[in-house]
């Protein structure tokens, strides 16, 4: 059995999602086909990197990935193939992966036929044709291409200085936790054991890392480390970002609100 995903800002409210899928299995009936997010914020191409960089690394080697989000963000119309960490990934050419890798190389390619009437089902029909090859144990019918030769798109990273920390808001999940655009890692480098307050709305204070929701009381609000490993607001059975004011953008709006964390 073969695994295919699909990534798009396209809704659940119109016919996108399953023309797509019927293409797919009108071409593919051996693939089966998980969905990783179709509601993600249109044209927010670094909310579409967080989610999918939270979903596929979980899928076994070989996987294929359609990603749909914002095909029409280049005029070129060039539509692009890598192969990283034992998954294949095909999108648009309009920054995703320079977001998805966090501005490291990774080995690019550029599809060699083009799409003539560019539309979502075309961009499909030639992602299906490159996927067939690979599943026939063939390549992709693309050549290498430079970063310099494709959209760009910098992650924020969050800004130290004086010991402050100053970090955006990457993300507001389905339960309202307000998922911040620094991990794990670079949390506990820059903190080296000391302690901490992290500031944000209404002069709302945390100074301690929870473990799991249920470390804090009922409507209570706590800090933690997601599953993906990002630091995470959230209000134990509650709504973080409705209570403290936080709220969804668009792509002109990359982030929501600047939060500040405090050492030592």
């Amino acid at each position: 059995m073969y695994l295919l995903t699909l990534t798009s800002d396209f809704g659940l409210q119109n016919h996108y999602v399953a023309s797509v899928k019927g293409k797919i299995l009108f071409h593919m009936p051996q693939v089966n086909i998980i969905d990783i997010s179709h509601q993600i914020v249109s044209y927010n191409l670094q909310q579409a990197a967080y989610i999918f960089k939270s979903a596929y690394l979980h899928f076994p080697p070989g996987t294929i990935h359609f990603v749909l989000n914002d095909l029409h963000a280049n005029a070129g119309n060039q539509l692009l193939y890598v192969f990283e960490n034992g998954q294949h990934i095909f999108c648009a050419d309009n920054g995703f992966l320079t977001l998805l890798f966090d501005d490291k190389p990774a080995q690019l390619f550029l599809l060699n036929d083009e799409v003539t009437h560019y539309d979502y089902l075309q961009v499909v029909e030639l992602f299906i044709q490159n996927a067939e090859l690979i599943l026939q144990g063939g390549r992709p019918n693309a050549s290498i291409v430079s970063v310099n030769q494709i959209v760009v798109k910098r992650p924020a990273f969050p800004f130290e200085s004086n010991n402050t920390l100053e970090v955006q808001v990457l993300y507001i999940d389905h339960f309202g936790n307000i998922i911040l655009n620094v991990t794990r890692a670079y949390f506990l480098e820059i903190a080296k054991n000391r302690p901490f307050k992290i500031l944000f709305m209404r002069d709302e204070e945390l100074s301690v890392i929870s473990n799991q929701y249920s470390d804090v009381p009922v409507n209570e609000k706590l800090c933690l480390f997601n599953t993906a490993g990002y630091l995470e607001i959230a209000i134990n059975k509650g709504n973080a970002a409705s209570l403290f004011g936080f709220k969804s953008t668009d792509e002109r709006n990359l982030f929501y609100s600047n939060v500040k964390i405090f050492f030592g």
